[in-house]
């Protein structure tokens, strides 16, 4: 939201998130999953996807922040449910959403792989970066230098 504010109007400007949304996945894949969660409401159902081991901190962004800032911007009923490391799961029969790590300690090929089984289940799937990017409402500015934009 800083680099917005400071950012004089219709300079195109981007951030970390979004070049490693596209170096890692799929960003137009991830913007498909923005607009997805414009329609879940608040009996959504949402999968939090860590590709790495970490322990969790006291206000770790996945288990923490994200449900905390989706709850306050879609409704405090959406439910998530949360897999680490190498669990992720083959059926996502009942999520509305994918909403995937940055993928830093895993190679791409895994996680294009990931986001192909949510394609393949009908399931959208976004990211942390760009998802934080759209809950701060910066997600516009930020695609616009890749030729996207969320209103397709």
């Amino acid at each position: 939201m800083k680099v917005a504010a400071d950012v004089p109007p219709g300079l195109p400007f981007t951030s970390f998130s979004v070049l490693f949304a596209r170096y890692k996945g799929d960003l137009p894949a991830y913007v498909e999953g923005i607009r997805a969660l414009e329609k879940i409401g608040e009996s959504g159902k949402i999968l939090i996807a860590d590709s790495c081991t970490h322990h969790q901190m006291a206000d770790d962004i996945g288990r923490v922040k994200i449900p905390r800032w989706v709850r306050q911007n879609y409704g405090g009923s959406v439910h998530f449910d949360f897999c680490q490391g190498v669990d992720f799961p083959a059926n996502l029969a009942g999520y509305d959403l994918v909403v995937h790590c940055g993928g830093c300690m895993t190679n791409r090929r895994e996680i294009l792989n990931r986001i192909e089984t949510c394609q393949q289940k009908g399931v959208p799937i976004t990211n942390y970066g760009i998802l934080i990017t759209h809950l701060h409402g910066v997600l516009e500015e930020a695609i616009r230098p890749f030729g996207l934009t969320v209103e397709d």
